[in-house]
């Protein structure tokens, strides 16, 4: 959970997750698919004076999904950045990205396709026990 200004270095995996809540962490720490470096970025060869970096995105559990619209499928991409990139610019390489004038992302590859950060009906699974 570092946030999109990190420096992010050669050989890591970077992973976003469409998730409820800050709370919700475990949800961003239990991907759908373990991530790996090498199945991502395997067949990618080194460029000399740049890193390549893992990109994994899961857009969540179908229970937060806005109404109307479908939750994309898992991304997985190997993303040969400039070595000073940040989280942000490599994100940005990989998929479209919506954010506010604040920097707050909104959205990926136009998922949600309208909103932002806006407040739901705690899903049930989300409860408290």
């Amino acid at each position: 959970m570092t946030g999109p200004t990190v420096a992010v270095a050669d050989g890591a995996v970077e992973g976003w997750a469409f998730t409820f809540s800050n709370d919700a962490v475990p949800d961003a720490k239990a991907p759908k698919v373990a991530p790996s470096f090498s199945k991502i970025c395997g067949r990618t060869k080194a460029v000399a004076g740049k890193k390549r970096v893992a990109v994994m995105i899961d857009f969540g559990s179908a229970v937060l999904r806005p109404k109307g619209e479908r939750t994309p499928r898992l991304i997985q991409r190997c993303i040969v950045a400039e070595q000073d990139a940040l989280g942000i610019d490599i994100l940005g390489q990989a998929v479209k990205v919506r954010a506010q004038g604040s920097g707050f992302i909104c959205g990926l590859n136009g998922y949600p396709a309208k909103e932002c950060g806006v407040e739901i009906k705690t899903p049930k699974r989300y409860l408290k026990k």
